[in-house]
């Protein structure tokens, strides 16, 4: 059992705050983008506090605007 004084959840619950793909958040994990743990070969568990404060700050997308 994983021993650690954060509060975990679901790559499920990570996706809803994050607002995207469960896919996508474990994209990010594995980039090293957000903290995670394995409790077994296929649970994949994030810390809520750090998915909550990463998800307030917006990626800036898209080409960058061409200034005349």
């Amino acid at each position: 059992m994983l021993q650690t004084n954060r509060k975990l959840i679901s790559t499920t619950e990570a996706a809803g705050i994050y607002g995207c793909t469960t896919g996508r958040i474990r994209q990010i994990a594995l980039a090293g983008g957000l903290w995670s743990a394995h409790l077994s070969p296929y649970a994949l568990v994030f810390d809520a506090d750090e998915v909550k404060k990463k998800a307030k700050v917006k990626a800036v997308t898209g080409r960058p605007r061409k200034y005349a």
